[in-house]
Parts: structure tokens; sequence; C-alpha cells
């Protein structure tokens, strides 16, 4: 590593105070200096402070600059001498590598296995001594400079040396790794005849870095290939500046810069490493951390900052209680008018005795402030009382202007369409109420002033509502002309009515279809009674039974159904054998079962114990269970009931079919009144009552209700009931 020193230098100033430049905002100069000299008590302190300001920076700046120059040109010295120092010490290694090459050429051992070739002793030999006197290479070649020995397949030099020699060398592994070497040929002392060459050296890595960074003081770094490969920094940063990079290598010559390393500022001097050829293949940085030259600048800069604050602020504070005396007044008035210009009509103006001009002018004031607060307190209490009138009322109000935007927005049309007041004021209408019909727009819909209209739109979460529309024109305080829409959510009233003529429709049905069945077998029964068989009969009043039966079951349900709705919904506990309960609920539903040809399969524990609860609610809930197993499974198959304990303390019981099963979407509401499953053929069985008959039971007895998929086809309807019933 040699060179000369070409002294380029970005000082530090220059980087600290034009990196803390701001742009300063626009100020009209003229204006300000004029508003701010109409002032007594502003012509007074500006002056103190004008000048002490020009004073103090007239002494203080100079001081700074000197200061600042004399703290960079101290770091740049002391870099320079890091950087002799450097080269002094890699000397010293080189140096040292050469003696260490003739001392290991002289070595008699070595000369006597290289004349016996005995490569095997001669290994073990050179791996001994390799380490016993701390080398990171050593290569042996023989007398026609091919490789024996050592830790690279080849000889590093092209002309191998008879007389030592040194250089540094890129070595091919490990990556990016340099090398200092030396090399000297083996000879016999007596003929000097070459019996081969040596070649030590040691690793330009982080060891070889540390070792400088100890000894010279500075951080040191190996810049190979354009990037740093090792450096005693920590983190190994990879910023370079690349230009002073270019520059030493191809002029040969100490390069100083600064760079911003991990966060600190360094001053760098990069030396080139040559090799044998004179070619320069890598550099050597040596850096010294700036951060105390920084930091003393900022103390320098900050000290006179703070002494010309703090004077000027003495100056200020002694102008201030000068020019107050003089103001006083006149500043207590002008207070209490920028009160009042901000809303706060509380506050009595002060009322100085003197100058006269000024009391009178106080006086006049505080009559108007009295007024203007007594007129405000009016209007106040006639708007608070409007707006509360407005937010009781339940249907919402909304205004619009001609444009369609909207302008007011009340807590009633908050609460029917989920949109806040700040979300939808100045946005169109036709957006915050978009169509369910998706037909046009909304105020295509908008009925004449004084007539009524129903609309169905979508809320914020994008629900169907129905609204009923009354509008109104109204003026603003401005002139303007707007329509007042008062909305009233009829949702519910639609719904009702709907549901009231879906139950009816259904209702008369069901009741017909079993009570024609029925009527057809008495009649047949009653006509042709005496040439009727004794299976036909039976088959005629298993009719009657399974009509009877369904009437019943109907008629239960919609009595629980009515019962549940009115709040007068009621089980009667005692203890009862579950096996009563099951057979009772198969004998009901027998007839059913066999005119579909369906088997029951039943499978529970061999003992189960009694429970506390009502035994014809839990007939009528298996009733249920079982006859939509029925109805919506193929005739011939099988249906599964199953009994179990869970936890000694609950009975849980399910009721699989074979049927269509029911799409997850479908089940959170299948337990709602007037919900209704449809059959493989589409035909629908029942108002939707008996489900959630079902669900209010169970719940009754403290228990749960439910349905999931069943493996194969399906579904599988299970409820729990606890052994006391839910008793407390």
């Amino acid at each position: 590593m040699r060179g000369r020193i070409a002294y380029r230098k970005v000082y530090l100033n220059e980087v600290v105070h034009c990196t803390s430049l701001q742009p300063l905002p626009l100020i009209n100069i003229p204006m300000a200096y004029q508003t701010l000299t109409r002032s007594l008590s502003s012509r007074l302190i500006l002056g103190f402070v004008a000048a002490i300001i020009v004073t103090t920076i007239a002494a203080g700046v100079p001081a700074y600059w000197v200061i600042s120059g004399e703290l960079e040109r101290e770091a740049w010295a002391r870099l320079e001498d890091g950087a002799r120092i450097t080269q002094t010490l890699l000397d010293a290694e080189k140096t040292r590598l050469i003696n260490l090459a003739a001392l290991t050429s002289q070595r008699p051992t070595l000369k006597k296995l290289l004349r016996e070739e005995d490569t095997s002793a001669l290994t073990d030999y050179v791996q001994a001594y390799q380490a016993s006197v701390d080398l990171d290479i050593l290569i042996l070649c023989d007398n026609t400079g091919q490789h024996i020995i050592g830790d690279y397949t080849s000889c590093p030099w092209a002309d191998p040396p008879i007389s030592p020699r040194f250089t540094f060398h890129v070595l091919p592994y490990p990556e990016d790794t340099l090398g200092l070497i030396a090399g000297m040929a083996v000879q016999e002392e007596s003929s000097a005849e070459v019996l081969g060459y040596v070649t030590v050296g040691n690793y330009f890595d982080i060891s070889f870095t540390g070792q400088l960074a100890a000894q010279t003081g500075f951080s040191q770094s190996l810049i190979l290939g354009g990037k740093r490969v090792v450096s005693s920094i920590s983190g190994s940063p990879q910023n370079l500046d690349q230009e002073a990079v270019r520059r030493a290598i191809a002029n040969a010559t100490i390069e100083e810069t600064q760079l911003t390393l991990q966060g600190s500022r360094f001053f760098t001097a990069l030396l080139p490493v040559e090799d044998m050829l004179g070619e320069v293949i890598a550099l050597g940085e040596v850096a010294l951390s700036v951060d105390s030259v920084v930091a003393a600048q900022h103390r320098a800069l900050l000290t006179l900052n703070i002494s010309t604050l703090l004077i000027v602020a003495v100056v200020s504070i002694l102008g201030l209680l000068f020019a107050r005396r003089l103001t006083a007044p006149l500043n207590q008035l002008t207070e209490a008018a920028h009160k009042i210009s901000q809303g706060d009509f509380s506050t009595p103006i002060p009322s100085p005795e003197d100058p006269i001009e000024i009391a009178t002018l106080a006086r006049a004031l505080e009559e108007s402030r009295t007024n203007t607060q007594r007129i405000l307190h009016d209007l106040s209490q006639e708007k608070a009382w409007s707006e509360t009138l407005i937010e009781s009322i339940l249907e919402g109000i909304v205004t619009i202007n001609t444009q369609g935007h909207i302008t007011s927005f009340s807590q009633g049309a908050e609460r029917i369409t989920g949109w806040r007041r700040d979300e939808v004021l100045d946005t169109t209408i036709n957006q915050v109420f978009p169509l369910a019909e998706n037909e046009g727009g909304f105020t295509d819909h908008l009925p004449e002033p004084g007539s009524k209209q129903q609309v169905n739109v979508l809320t914020r979460h994008q629900h169907p509502i129905t609204l009923s529309i009354t509008v109104t024109r109204i003026s603003t305080p401005g002139g303007e002309e707007e329509l007042a829409l008062v909305l009233h959510d009829v949702t519910e009233e639609e719904a009702i009515q709907n549901l009231r003529s879906y139950f009816l429709a259904h209702i008369s049905h069901e009741f017909r279809t079993p009570l024609s069945a029925l009527n057809a077998s008495v009649e047949l029964l009653l006509d042709e009674l005496e040439d009727l068989s004794q299976a036909e009969i039976g088959k005629l009043l298993n009719s009657v039974h399974m009509s009877v039966s369904g009437l019943q079951t109907l008629i239960d349900n919609l009595l629980e159904s009515l019962s549940i709705e009115a709040g007068r919904f009621r089980i009667r506990r005692r203890l009862t054998d579950v096996n009563e309960i099951l057979l009772e609920a198969v004998r009901v539903m027998k007839p059913l079962l066999d005119r579909r040809q369906q088997d029951l399969s039943l499978n529970q524990p061999k003992r189960l114990p009694r429970i506390n609860a009502d035994p014809t609610r839990l007939t009528q809930v298996l009733v249920n269970l079982l006859s939509n197993a029925s109805k919506y499974s193929p005739l011939g198959k099988t249906i599964d009931v199953t009994l179990e304990m869970v936890d000694d303390h609950q009975l849980h019981v399910t009721v699989a079919d074979h049927g269509p099963g029911i799409p997850a979407g479908e089940r959170e509401n299948l337990f709602s009144r007037f919900v209704r499953l449809d059959t493989q053929d589409d035909t629908q069985y029942g108002i939707g009552l008996g489900l959630s008959v079902v669900k209010a039971i169970v719940e009754e007895h403290g228990g749960e209700v439910g349905v999931k998929e069943r493996l194969g086809g399906g579904s599988i309807f299970w409820f729990t009931i606890p052994l006391d019933g839910g008793s407390g």
C-alpha cells in the first residue's frame, strides 16, 4: 500500500449548515413591519431586540466559524497521521513476512524432506510448522514451480522468486479475500541448487483489520472489487464514495473524503494496494469518526443561539414591562373585544377610570355586549327547542337542495338508514338511498308535495327496507328552496301483512287436506261398509287415524305457537321415564311410518335415568322431528334415533334422516316461525311452525337444539335436555 496524498476535502461545516436550511415562508415584509411599528410598545421592544441581536451576531458568528474550521483541520490532520501509521504497520508486516519466508526456506528439515521427495512427511512437517508460526497461508512448490502442498492448488508466483519477494495477492478462496504473501527459493547451501519455493502469508481479513484498528486507533477496512469486504466498523456498512474510489485506483494516490456509516460521520483516507506488477488491486480504508467534531460544532452553535435568545428574552421583558404601563388599558379592551369576536359574551368588559376617552369606549362596548348576549340566549333556546322536537320524532327527516344534495339528516334518519349525519351531508340523496330494485334513482320515485309514496331502498349495510315518504317544500333563511322528506320505515308492517296473507293461505290448505281425506274415508265407510273386507276397513280407519293425528299435530303446533307469541307458554315438569316419552311418540308416528314404508332404528343405552321434564311437550318435540324426518326422507328409508348421556347430567337426542339435506346458509333461520323446507319433488309440508315449537319447548327445559349435515346425505336434528329439566 503506497502512494502520494492528494487532498480533496469536503468541509463538515458546509454539510452541517447546508442541510439545516429550510425554505422560509413567503412574508409580506413591508406590511408586517408597518403593522408592528404602529404600536408604541412594539417599537420599543423591537428597537432593544434588534440592537442586541446585531451585537451578538457580530461577535459570535465569526468566533463560531473560526472554532469550526479549526476543529475540522485538526480532524483531517489526525486522519493523515492515521494513514501514515497504517502504511508503517503494513510495511512492518511486509518485513516480517519476508523475514519469515527467508527463515522458513533455510530450515534444514524442510530441505531434507524436499531432497527425499517424501510428500507425506513433508505435509505433516509443513502443517506443524504453519501452526507454530501462526500463518494463514503456507504454500510449497517444487523447483519447477509446481504446487506440492499448501492451501491452494497452484503457485501464486508467475515467476517463482529466488530472492525474498513480497506482494499483495487476490486469493481464489475464500471469496473476495486479499492476501499479504512473501516468497523465496529453498536452496542447497553448498551448491545453490534450488530445491523448491516457499510462500508464506496472512489474510487481509477481519482479524487483520481489527489488529490494525487496535494499533492505530482508527477504523480500518478493505475495499475490493468496488465494495467494502472487511471492516472493523460495526455492521460492515457498504456505502462508498465511488468517485473517490475510482480516483484512488486510477491515480494510485491516497484520496480523502467523508462518509456517513452506521449513522456516524467519518473522515476517510483510501490507500492504494498494489500487486507485484504495480497495479492497484484493492484499497485500504482508514476512517476517523468525527461525531465529536460535529457535536462540538453543534454545541458551539447551540451556545451562540441560547445566549442570543436569553439576551433577547431579558431585553424583551424589560421593554415589555416599560411598555405595559403605557398601553395596559388599551390592551384590556383589545382582549375583551377579541373574546367577543370568539363568541365569549359572558366575560364583562373592564372599565378603566382614566383616560376618559377609553373609559367612555369601555362603557359603550359593555352595553353592546349585554344586549347581544341576551339576544343570542333567546335564539339559542328557540333553536334547542326546535332541534329537540325534530330529534324526538321517530320518523326520519331529510332536507335536500335543488341539486339533490343532503343539507340536514335527523337522528331518526340515522336510525332508519344506518348512516351517520357527518357521512351524508352534502352527498347526493341517490347515493344514500339506493333503490332495492335498481330501477332509476331515489329522486325519480319521490311523491308530489302533500302526497305519500312507498319506496324500497337499501340501508348502509345493504339491507332492504320499505319507506313511506311524504315531501314538503321549504325555504331556507338564505332564500333558497329545498325539499323536506319525512321517512317512515314500514318494513315491519309490510312484513306482518305479507306474513298474515301467507299464514291464512297455507293454514287453510293444511286443514283442508286432512279433512278432505277424513271426509272421503268416512263417506266410503258409510256407503260401502257391508261390501268392504276387514282389511279394507282397517286401511280406511288407518287413513282416518292419520288424518286425525295430522290435524292434532297441526292444532297443537298452532296453539303452542300462539301461546309462545302471547308470552303464556309454560311447561309442567315431573319425573318421567324417557322410554315412555319415546314409545308415545312412536305410537303417534307409526301410521305415517307404515304408509311410507319407513323403519325406525333406535340406538340407546340399556338404562336411562328419569328426567324432570314435561312429558307431553317432549313427546310433541319427538313427534315434530320424526314427522319432518319421515316427510322429507324417500319412501322405504330408515330413520335413526339415538339417545345418549352427556357428562352424566344431560340427555342428548338425535333424529337422522336420508332427506336432501339443508344448505348451510338456511340453517340459521330454520327454527324460526313459518320457515319451511322443500322436498325432493318440490312439495312443501306444513306451515313452518313445528321446528319453532321444538325450539321453544327445548329451550324452556334449559336445553339446546340444532341441525347438522349427515355424512352420506341427509340431516341430523339434535336437542339436549338437562336431567333436572332446567329447573332451579
